[in-house]
């Protein structure tokens, strides 16, 4: 009987250290398919704000996550950045395991760097050719949490950066004046908006912690009444130049995207589609019409789509041609551009690049691999509105 009791409360003494953060994660993964290894099951010490590792340890080990990550040596130095920029979530967060447990999920901050690397390198390099005299408002569509302004925010030049605006239909209303209540069906904010209590029991926000502020505005581009009025007070407004950033839109999100950069004073912009348009499109017969160009529906859409991680529909190879031309049609509808070049990189995380260059700018569609065992989402769009910054587009 004294064994029994024994071992009850051994298993509830682990059950507490574990729920506590200092626990061992032993989960069998393929990297969301973006991983240029093969399937790995890892059996790490996931550190916790609390316990185990220091923030040097737990650098190095973020550094293990990623070493054979796709992209990991074209942007060594993005990568560095964004590794450095992930301790320092962790450290803003000590002390609150329940934000940070929510925040830092390894398999989807991993995927969520691989995917946003180009998109990092290519605002690093835009900031880094930029004078002083006017401040950039960065707006970051279909954020999702927002790690992409996450990453940038940690590491671009806030001399350079008046703010972040973090579009998605998934936030509640920001207010200023009372404290919003979030509903279940809204995305928790407190990772931007909670507060923390610092070591003189005083209490602050976690927004005035973030060296360039993130602001969120709940917005849904597919709603022609929200692009309306993101031009009224978002565009029409905003002192400086802004940048929009489109990282992983599903579908036609991806032409209201590039939409919002035709149709508004937007300096730089950076888009990597992701899923095909449904197939409800095509059987009602639509014509995409993007800037001076339209194209069928029924070329482009797909039945396939994924629930809950799973795949459901056709094997996704077959979709990659149609994948391409999407791709291809996108490209086409950015209102800059002329003449057109096609260049091949031999790095083995690029391919080809499209050029397209005239007196209104320029925009660039390039093959970067960071989807591999399957995955063929490898796009990435940039554009640029005149005077052209001829740094940003050296490979």
């Amino acid at each position: 009987m004294m064994r029994s009791w024994c071992c009850i409360i051994a298993i509830f003494f682990l059950s507490s250290t574990l729920s506590a953060g200092a626990f061992i994660s032993t989960s069998c993964v393929n990297q969301y398919q973006t991983d240029a290894s093969p399937s790995r099951c890892y059996a790490t010490s996931l550190p916790d704000i609390n316990y185990g590792l220091s923030d040097q340890e737990f650098h190095t080990w973020l550094q293990e996550q990623v070493q054979d990550a796709p992209g990991r040596n074209t942007y060594a130095s993005t990568y560095e950045d964004s590794l450095t920029a992930i301790v320092n979530w962790r450290k803003r967060y000590r002390g609150n395991p329940q934000v940070w447990k929510r925040i830092f999920k390894k398999d989807r901050v991993v995927k969520e760097l691989i995917e946003s690397a180009p998109v990092i390198e290519f605002v690093k390099r835009a900031m880094d050719n930029q004078g002083d005299d006017e401040k950039f408002t960065i707006i970051d569509l279909c954020s999702g949490k927002g790690y992409l302004s996450m990453f940038l925010s940690e590491i671009l030049p806030k001399e350079k950066v008046d703010k972040f605006i973090l579009v998605d239909k998934a936030w509640a209303i920001a207010n200023k004046k009372t404290t919003t209540e979030l509903k279940p069906h809204h995305m928790n904010w407190d990772h931007i908006y909670g507060t923390t209590v610092n070591t003189d029991g005083e209490e602050s926000s976690y927004f005035t912690t973030w060296p360039i502020p993130l602001y969120t505005s709940k917005q849904d581009l597919k709603d022609s009444c929200n692009q309306r009025q993101m031009t009224k007070h978002f565009f029409n407004k905003i002192d400086g130049p802004v940048i929009i950033l489109a990282v992983h839109l599903c579908g036609t999100l991806s032409l209201k995207a590039i939409d919002m950069f035709n149709n508004n004073q937007v300096k730089l912009f950076a888009l990597k589609p992701c899923c095909l348009p449904q197939m409800v499109y095509a059987n009602r017969g639509d014509v995409f019409r993007i800037g001076q160009h339209e194209f069928d529906a029924k070329d482009v859409c797909s039945n396939g789509q994924y629930n809950k991680g799973n795949w459901n529909g056709p094997p996704r190879w077959h979709l990659q041609p149609r994948f391409d031309y999407w791709a291809d049609n996108l490209f086409k509808g950015i209102d800059v551009g002329g003449s057109s070049s096609l260049e091949q990189d031999g790095s083995e995380d690029s391919g080809y690049r499209v050029s397209m260059s005239s007196h209104d700018g320029i925009k660039v569609k390039d093959d970067i691999v960071i989807q591999v065992d399957g995955g063929f989402q490898n796009t990435y769009i940039f554009a640029e509105r005149e005077p052209v910054t001829p740094a940003i587009w050296e490979k």
